[in-house]
């Protein structure tokens, strides 16, 4: 198997962070640009939207959550994802951490509009405060209380990791003294180190 992944993306470190946490070593990570348009990849993802899991069958998965499961499925027996089919609290949590994470890419593609004078302050605005009270949500729900790794928390280290490597101008940690605490110590784990965006 072939997973296509670009090292910014946080999508892609989502699903590259399970491979380390189950020391997955039938998958080959490559480093992809989006848009290069290789041949390869395209066939593999008309999308042209990394991360992409080229399977031995000659088929492909897409979208960080169906390769998230997938991985967590084969190799885990779904135990980060803890078989929540009918746990529609943990479903809407994780949907939140996902859209938090589709608001952060988002203001980061604000930031490049700006180079051709296209960048609205009133998006950038929005996405900003959306993540903002999301993390206060995230705060809240105490979705950090417990021991165990999940695939929220995995999601929430590379969100906030994310933060900090595009968007430093978001002072998040005073608005969410708690999960700042929180995330200096779980980011220490190795799984998070060695996929770190550089």
């Amino acid at each position: 198997m072939k997973l296509f992944y670009s090292d910014a993306s946080p999508y892609a470190r989502c699903v590259r962070v399970l491979l380390h946490y189950y020391n997955v070593s039938d998958v080959t990570e490559v480093i992809i640009d989006p848009f290069s348009n290789n041949a390869e990849f395209l066939r593999c993802n008309p999308l042209a939207k990394v991360p992409c899991l080229s399977l031995n069958d000659g088929s492909s998965l897409y979208d960080s959550e169906v390769i998230m499961r997938f991985i967590d499925a084969k190799y885990g027996d779904s135990q980060l994802f803890g078989g929540q089919y009918n746990d529609w609290a943990n479903q809407c949590h994780f949907s939140l951490l996902k859209g938090m994470l589709d608001s952060a890419v988002a203001l980061r593609q604000e930031q490049l509009r700006e180079q051709e004078g296209l960048r609205s302050d009133f998006w950038a605005a929005r996405f900003e405060q959306a993540l903002l009270r999301g993390l206060q949500q995230v705060e809240q729900l105490g979705l950090v209380h417990y021991q165990e790794l999940t695939a929220q928390k995995v999601m929430l280290v590379c969100l906030l990791d994310y933060l900090d490597f595009r968007h430093p101008q978001l002072l998040w940690r005073k608005v969410v003294p708690s999960l700042s605490v929180w995330h200096a110590d779980a980011a220490k784990s190795t799984i998070f180190k060695t996929t770190q965006p550089q």
